[in-house]
């Protein structure tokens, strides 16, 4: 299968992970084919010549299938998803929708589910069968699998995403290898399984960012290890803080970890307990004295520098960077210190390795700046799902916001975030949810209910907004809850109702 928008990698012969091999005329079920995850996997699984691929998927119908399909791979154009849902659809000897959902599944062979499949309530059937003893698989394990080449892996409870990311800008740029991909969790159209099942000779590097939700899939660990940092998320998953910390430390536990990066500064994850003997440990912090003797990165004097073998070479200075906020200064130290590991090779290449990461910008819905009206600036910061990530891009806009938010209730306190409600949260509008009822609660404790306007649709949300934002300040959405996207974004995402409602917008320039 060809597609123009997939990463680059080998022509090479497509090989099996070991628990595909001989099953290409068995059945396979794929468990949520509509997202990422699905999507991909499947789509390799027809490329390898899998002949008896069944998908499922909770959309009652084609048409809602299509528009979930569309949402979730909202990185590709129209015409790739479009082509992308055809080539399934054609290649999948089953498609259970709706009402018929998991149906026949006890046929299957393998199983190969969503991350967050065992959240749903519809998947009790899968419990049961897993139970029995029917194999489940996954992506991010097919990747850890297939790959030859060096593995990155990046978790955390915040900056994941940006800091793998920035790992692979700064590879790419400093050309150790032909091939890098990012792939992992919900990487959008960024996704290279076929590619590096290709890499028969382990020319490629992968760099995966990696879930606690897959982290609980996962059986064996990448190569090189990375946690950048972790706060109270998903408690309710885990039974509470310690069940958390643990599954975070499954990337440093599990088989196949031989280098672990951890975050001095973060007192969860520098005191989450021993290393396994013969793993080597890097550590990135603002001081060089919080390495306590390991190699990594650190902040000195305005610049960022590598340490390896105990010598220090400057990597950048941090008034070259195009990330803003203290959260991003951790995730860029996060990156050079992953870069800075054994088997990357990149001693003589620390230059090329500060220039790929000065030259990395925002990712889409990180506290992007999306629109700019009546000098007004109008973030997008979407995946900001716990109230500390939307709390510190409160803190990275850097002035007086008007804040949308809301969803549902992951059990985290909202009292720091609703403490600066008054002052640089100048107001609040609430979308509906358990855990926006919970942010009103919290904000009520400190008598400033009078900030906070409740709506029923995001449209409402952004009525509201524009019209409290004076000149100067910013209306930022972030949401420090989940669910907000399948709440609220299917009926038109936040960039296009601006665009709608505006009448004199400036897009994607300089702050105001």
């Amino acid at each position: 299968m060809t597609d123009s928008s997939r990463p680059a990698g080998p022509a090479g012969e497509l090989r099996l992970p070991p628990a595909l091999a001989g099953l290409q005329d068995r059945r396979i079920d794929v468990v949520g084919i509509a997202g990422v995850e699905g999507g991909e996997i499947a789509r390799f699984l027809l490329a390898a010549g899998f002949t008896k691929v069944v998908g499922h998927d909770q959309q009652p119908d084609l048409a809602s299938l299509t528009e979930a399909h569309r949402l979730a791979h909202a990185g590709a154009d129209e015409v790739e998803r479009e082509r992308r849902l055809a080539h399934l659809r054609e290649g999948l000897a089953g498609l259970n929708l709706g009402d018929s959902y998991l149906d026949g599944i006890e046929e299957s062979c393998l199983v190969i589910p969503s991350q967050a499949w065992f959240l749903n309530p519809a998947n009790l059937v899968l419990h049961r069968l897993r139970q029995e003893g029917l194999p489940f698989y996954s992506l991010v394990q097919a990747y850890l699998d297939l790959a030859l080449g060096p593995v990155i892996g990046v978790t955390g409870s915040h900056g994941k995403s940006t800091t793998s990311s920035l790992v692979a800008a700064a590879l790419r740029q400093a050309r150790l290898f032909p091939f890098v991909w990012l792939g992992g969790n919900d990487r959008h159209n960024q996704q290279a399984l076929e590619e590096v099942a290709r890499d028969g000779s382990g020319q490629g590097c992968l760099v995966l960012e990696i879930s606690n939700r897959q982290l609980l899939q996962a059986t064996t660990a990448p190569g090189i290890s990375a946690i950048t940092n972790i706060t109270p998320n998903h408690l309710e998953e885990h039974g509470g803080m310690a069940g958390y910390i643990a599954c975070k430390r499954r990337i440093f536990d599990l088989d196949g970890c031989r280098v672990a990066v951890r975050n001095a500064d973060d007192p969860v994850t520098a005191a989450a307990g021993p290393l396994r003997p013969g793993i080597h440990e890097l550590r990135f912090a603002r001081a060089g004295e919080s390495l306590h003797g390991c190699d990594g990165a650190f902040l000195s004097e305005g610049a960022i520098w590598m340490r390896i073998e105990g010598r220090d070479t400057e990597v950048l200075q941090t008034s070259r960077l195009r990330l803003r906020g203290d959260h991003n200064l951790a995730n860029v130290l996060a990156a050079v210190a992953i870069c800075s590991a054994p088997g990357i090779g990149v001693a003589g290449r620390e230059d090329a390795i500060g220039e790929g990461i000065c030259r990395f910008g925002t990712l889409a819905h990180r506290i992007q700046l999306i629109w700019q009206e009546a000098a007004v600036d109008y973030y997008d910061d979407l995946s900001s799902t716990t109230p500390q990530s939307t709390l510190a891009a409160v803190r990275t806009v850097g002035r007086p916001v008007v804040l949308i938010c809301g969803g549902q209730d992951k059990g985290i306190p909202f009292d720091e975030l609703a403490a600066e409600v008054g002052a640089s949260v100048r107001a609040v509008v609430l979308l509906p949810g358990d855990g926006s009822e919970r942010i009103a609660q919290a904000v009520a404790l400190r008598s400033r209910s009078d900030l906070v306007i409740s709506v029923a649709t995001l449209e409402e949300a952004v009525k509201a907004a524009r019209e409290l934002a004076s000149a100067g300040e910013a209306v930022l959405l972030s949401p420090a809850c989940p669910g907000f996207f399948s709440a609220h974004y299917r009926h038109g995402g936040y960039r296009n109702l601006l665009r709608r409602l505006s009448t004199s917008p400036r897009r994607r320039r300089a702050p105001v």
